[in-house]
């Protein structure tokens, strides 16, 4: 016989009917915190970072090895350059039109960052492959690499190089990385019977290489780049 206890105004409830009361009530209050804590880490995700203030966080890691975001400076401040440039052919009074171009379900903003993060994805595939074949740089090479790296440097203004954060020694060694990864690009397309662009980052050639090797993209730190707004301003 199902026991039953007296309610306030001396109404006998059943045990069960008590139970099922308090189980809803946690349900509903487990409910209200998943939704508490969805909300928040939807908000987070919308929090742009302040890049001087989170180079050390990791953006990706490749093959192992954890690629911070002063190691991606140089790709984040070398793509907004390049989409700047096209934007001032689009529109010489207003680059920011340009920016907000909506194409193939999302923005050229976006398409930049994605762009970014797949070069310097490339790059450490292809440097970790030169550094285990033992490739050097000639001196011409090291020649055209210092020209490079002091051009680039030098055409970022004061505030450009302050919002980035990273510094100038950090930007060398990014572009050392790259001649590199472009020197064994060459190698390997050659040793390959292949052209060198089939091996860039839209090439068949890398994307059955790239299927190889582990990639990690860190979204909780990556998506929250303010990408178009950082040596530019959109």
């Amino acid at each position: 016989m199902e026991k039953r206890t007296t309610g306030r105004q001396g109404r006998t409830v059943p045990v069960s009917a008590l139970k099922a009361k308090f189980c809803l009530t946690a349900v509903l209050l487990l409910l209200v915190i998943v939704l508490g804590v969805m909300a928040f880490q939807r908000g987070r995700m919308r929090q742009k970072l302040s890049l001087p203030d989170s180079l050390e966080l990791v953006a990706v890691t490749v093959d192992g090895r954890e690629l911070t975001l002063r190691e991606l400076a140089f790709y984040i401040a070398y793509e907004e350059g390049q989409i700047e440039e096209d934007a001032r052919i689009y529109n010489p009074e207003d680059t920011g039109e340009y920016w907000k171009i909506y194409t193939n379900h999302t923005f050229f903003r976006t398409l930049g960052r994605d762009t970014a993060m797949e070069m310097a994805v490339h790059d450490e595939i292809f440097y970790q492959m030169a550094a285990a074949e033992g490739i050097e740089l000639t001196e011409e090479e090291e020649r055209r690499l210092a020209n490079s790296q002091y051009d680039f440097w030098s055409d970022l203004e004061e505030e450009q190089r302050e919002r980035l954060g990273a510094g100038e020694e950090d930007l060398k060694e990014s572009m050392r990385r790259l001649a590199y990864a472009e020197k064994y690009q060459g190698i390997l397309a050659e040793m390959e019977g292949g052209r060198f662009e089939e091996y860039s980052i839209s090439g068949q050639a890398y994307q059955e290489l790239l299927e190889e090797h582990s990639v990690e993209i860190n979204a909780g730190v990556w998506e929250r780049v303010n990408f178009g707004g950082i040596t530019v301003d959109h």
